[in-house]
């Protein structure tokens, strides 16, 4: 058994699962539960895991495998820390606060207020959990049954999670890109500056937000979705919505939402022309002012699409089933091609040179030093080191 002293665990917006790790150090014991003759890259886990990953920047991506450990590879400096059943046991967060994040555009200061997300329960049963903390273009292989995953990059990265089955997920990037590819599961994703892509996933509670970016849907089905952006357009693609809420909202830009199967659509736009539509399906339209109701395959769960100083467009089925559409809003559509290209050339393989180690505690994160004033009130640096 490993002893070691209470780690210190930096306040954020991650703070719930950073109370869990700090709940379960205050145990004061803590076993590893990897075996002794695990690499350090190599953590056993028990069959329902918690996994959080806050790295500082990089390239992370997240796989699922069939696998029942936790492997890291890295060209960067991991370390990682594992919290048996028993110390996690009744620290588990019930819910995650969102970033608030103010971001300066040429057009002014975008604000995301802070926002609270409730997390789904975890199935019942015992509950490990590991803590990965570092930096560098990192890859992590996940088992299958994996129930939470919370992820953290509080610089510039660019966050890959693919095929992701667990019961939550929380994935905020400061400033940079988020993936989500095969997924299912129920969580939130939000960058402050920087696309979001979510393809080919089904989601059960779904929050996504941006202040400066696009965010971007393709094949994706829900039963509870809420989309924002500040800055940014949003484009969905072959959506189906399952009995729930449903909204997309663009403060700035447009919204362009495609919709597989039935659903009725009330979408408010600016202008004369706020609203466009293009059908091959059965449908009806009905037009008010800057607004219109759409019902699309004879009904279906009620989705909102708002646009206060842009347009909104509806279709049915796949962007690329209407080639007439993608001439009418070309920016929007370049840019979804250009992420996807983005995404699929991303690197495979894996990154070497690095560094992974267990940590009986993180070391306390470096804090700048106080500002000193002298008797006018003027700034002055740190105190010169002496010779």
């Amino acid at each position: 058994m490993t002893r070691g002293a209470r780690p210190r665990y930096a306040e954020g917006t991650m703070n719930a699962i950073s109370r869990l790790a700090a709940a379960a150090a205050l145990a004061a014991v803590f076993t590893f539960a990897a075996s002794p003759r695990a690499r350090a890259d190599d953590i056993a886990v028990g069959p329902a895991p918690i996994v959080s990953v806050q790295l500082q920047y990089g390239y992370l991506r997240i796989i699922t495998w069939n696998r029942p450990d936790v492997e890291i590879q890295t060209g960067g400096h991991i370390g990682w820390q594992h919290f048996d059943a028993a110390s996690v046991r009744g620290h588990i967060p019930h819910d995650i606060m969102l970033w608030a994040q103010r971001i300066e555009t040429p057009n002014g200061s975008f604000n995301l207020p802070a926002e609270p997300f409730v997390l789904p329960n975890l199935p019942p049963g015992d509950h490990d959990a590991v803590v990965i903390r570092g930096g560098g273009p990192t890859v992590i292989h996940l088992p299958a049954s994996t129930q939470m995953l919370a992820v953290r990059i509080a610089g510039s990265g660019v966050l890959h999670i693919e095929g992701y089955r667990g019961a939550a997920f929380a994935a905020l990037v400061h400033q940079g890109a988020i993936a989500l590819e095969n997924v299912r599961s129920s969580g939130v994703a939000q960058t402050g500056r920087g696309p979001i892509l979510a393809q080919n996933s089904e989601f059960g509670r779904l929050r996504v937000r941006n202040a400066v970016g696009n965010i971007f849907f393709s094949h994706v089905t829900a039963s509870q979705i809420d989309v924002g952006s500040i800055g940014g357009s949003i484009l969905a693609e072959e959506m189906h919505f399952r009995t729930g809420l449903a909204r997309f909202q663009s403060q700035r830009g447009n919204v362009v939402l495609g919709v597989l199967g039935g659903a009725q659509i009330d979408a408010q736009g600016r202008g004369a022309h706020a609203i466009a539509t293009s059908f091959h399906g059965a449908h009806s339209l009905a037009r008010s002012g800057n607004g219109a109701r759409a019902v699309i395959g004879g009904g279906g769960p009620v989705v909102s699409a708002l646009s206060p100083r842009g347009r909104v467009v509806l279709f049915d089925g796949s962007i690329a089933s209407h080639p007439r559409l993608s001439r009418s809003i070309p920016a929007i559509a370049r840019a979804f091609h250009k992420v996807r290209a983005r995404l699929a050339a991303l690197p495979k393989r894996l990154p070497q040179g690095g560094h992974v180690r267990a940590m009986r505690r993180f070391p306390a994160e470096r804090r700048p030093p106080p500002i000193r004033r002298n008797a006018r009130g003027r700034r002055r640096g740190p105190p010169a080191r002496a010779r």
